[in-house]
């Protein structure tokens, strides 16, 4: 892997490890949750605030990582990262007190923030610039069969040992994710200018004033995203229970969000990142919608289900590429660290807000709040399509070639 190109090789071994890295932290807890609470007799909010805790940490350390990545490169940082998650996996398997599960847990949120999605299309932007937009979407297609791939070996594992041998087997296949990353050959790094400490620019030009205003609408469109998707994902199987689905219902959301992704790459990532922006935005107060009418009708309900799947596996790809578009490629990482924090902060707060609404207002009401927080998605795409649709950063999201045919 050279600046500027990805070949094949190196976007499977970048998605491996997020295939890897996402299966063994954020799917963890719901494989081994019960398993933890039978043999500790902690509670449930005990056992399921670690990965709670892990993403506030992650919000804390998101504005440090530009300034992490432009000193080490991005394959060091997710290589730190994973190292991180790996030793976070050995130590919950011997951890016998509450005060040692959050501690590592710490830890591991510090790993998740350096070596998750948003460090990966860092490492993709660094080496491939605004040409990352199909990168992306490979790496997503891999990440995106993480909770399938592990639901299924955890609950295996647990099969045939206790939880705590199944965290040492994932801490092994934490090595593993290593090794893919040694694979990756590190790009040339391009040291992003200086723009001010906390990586908005400073608002002298109109142009500056543009990224800053620019900025601040992506940041809200990530945190609202993040808090309607976390919230949703959180409580699912309750929401199925409510319409009388099986649990074996749930796989329609996986089935919608890695058929979007396959669609997304099988179309050759044509579709700019601001016009799948704004698709999103119009189709997620629809999917809540038919969620509503579920009640009329189970069809609606296998809708809901199935789109917002789908839509939701294509915001991943938006929170990607959508930078490409409003900022500087060369910014990418120092500028997504910083604006990015808010919605690790409200993915963080969005179960236990979800909890409370669910307990007040039913699956019903539940459903109509999260359909007018959407609603602000809404507003705020088409915001962001009025304010770049014509530019000429645009254009070149439009017309930029996503990666060398030859090396893909």
């Amino acid at each position: 892997m050279t600046h500027g190109h990805l070949t094949g090789r190196s976007i499977f071994c970048i998605g491996m490890t997020q295939l890897i890295n996402w299966g063994i932290t954020f799917y963890m807890p719901g494989v081994f949750g019960t398993a933890i609470m039978a043999e500790t007799g902690w509670s449930p909010v005990v056992t399921f605030s670690g990965l709670t805790v892990a993403i506030l940490v992650m919000g804390l350390v998101s504005p440090l990582t530009g300034s992490v990545m432009a000193r080490t490169g991005g394959r060091m940082m997710m290589m730190a990262g994973t190292f991180a998650i790996t030793i976070g996996c050995f130590l919950m398997a011997i951890t016998h007190s509450t005060a040692a599960w959050v501690a590592v847990w710490v830890l591991t949120g510090v790993g998740m923030r350096l070596a998750l999605y948003d460090a990966a299309f860092a490492l993709i932007v660094e080496t491939a610039g605004a040409g990352a937009r199909r990168a992306v979407s490979l790496v997503t297609l891999l990440g995106g069969l993480a909770s399938a791939v592990f639901w299924t070996a955890g609950a295996a594992l647990l099969h045939i040992t206790n939880w705590r041998h199944a965290l040492l087997v994932y801490g092994c296949a934490g090595l593993v994710g290593l090794l893919f990353l040694t694979a990756v050959p590190a790009g040339r790094r391009v040291n992003p200018p200086m723009v001010g400490r906390s990586g908005l620019p400073a608002t002298g030009t109109a142009e500056d004033r543009k990224g800053f205003i620019s900025g601040l609408w992506y940041a809200a469109l990530i945190a609202l995203l993040s808090f309607v998707s976390t919230g949703v994902s959180t409580h699912f199987p309750r929401i199925l229970a409510a319409y009388g689905l099986p649990a074996l219902a749930g796989m329609l959301w996986g089935v919608g969000q890695v058929s979007a992704r396959l669609l997304d790459v099988a179309s050759g990532a044509r579709l700019s990142a601001l016009r799948l922006n704004l698709i999103i935005g119009v189709l997620l107060p629809l999917c809540f919608l038919a969620g509503l009418a579920g009640c009329v009708t189970p069809v609606a309900t296998a809708l809901f289900v199935l789109g917002y799947g789908a839509v939701n596996g294509l915001c991943t790809v938006v929170k990607a590429v959508l930078p490409l578009v409003l900022f500087d490629p060369q910014q990418y990482a120092r500028k997504t660290g910083v604006l990015l924090s808010p919605g690790f902060f409200l993915a963080a707060l969005a179960p236990s807000a979800y909890a409370m609404l669910l307990e007040r207002y039913g699956i019903p009401g539940t459903l109509l709040v999260s359909a007018i927080l959407t609603l602000f998605i809404t507003a705020i795409s088409v915001v962001i399509w009025r304010r770049h649709s014509g530019s000429v950063v645009q254009s070149r999201d439009e017309e930029a070639p996503s990666l060398p045919g030859k090396n893909v």
